[in-house]
């Protein structure tokens, strides 16, 4: 082989070699991109998750201490506590000291809620607040003392 020839080849090569490491270099460069952006979009989802896991705590911690303050009706307080709490932890719905929740909302789940409440005309309204009144006779020292065990439990563990 000539000289020529042989020099042409090593050109050639160079070439090649050179072409694959620009390509490969690109394709880390845009793997390294989505990976960046993946970290990203979690960290933001996990600062929602906080975010969402703080505003349910404090809704509970605000909707405990109206329960003890007497300055909401023990059914509601008790459907929301029920609904945020499942929400929160399933689990700690399931709490021995926070299970009158889950009691009075199914108690109460049949009762309309919101505009099928509104549609519904006085007498009708009437059957529902004598169950809604019943249910608070009934249940009120509980739901008392679980706003007070709400308010007891160690909630930071959520953040």
């Amino acid at each position: 082989m000539s000289d020529t020839t042989i020099y042409s080849l090593i050109i050639v090569n160079l070439l090649v070699v050179t072409g694959l490491s620009i390509f490969i270099w690109r394709l880390l460069s845009k793997q390294k991109a989505k990976r960046v952006e993946a970290e990203r979009k979690l960290q933001e989802i996990a600062a929602e998750v906080r975010e969402h896991r703080l505003y349910l705590i404090e809704s509970l911690q605000v909707i405990a201490k109206s329960v003890i303050n007497g300055e909401i009706p023990l059914v509601e307080a008790s459907i929301r506590c029920k609904v945020l709490l499942d929400n929160l932890d399933p689990l700690l719905a399931q709490n021995e000291g926070l299970v009158v929740f889950n009691e009075v909302f199914e108690q109460s789940n049949h009762i309309p809620r919101m505009e099928a409440w509104k549609k519904l005309k006085g007498p009708q309204k009437l059957k529902y607040m004598d169950l809604i009144e019943t249910l608070e006779a009934q249940y009120q020292s509980q739901i008392h003392s679980a706003a007070k065990n709400l308010l007891a439990q160690d909630l930071s563990r959520y953040h």
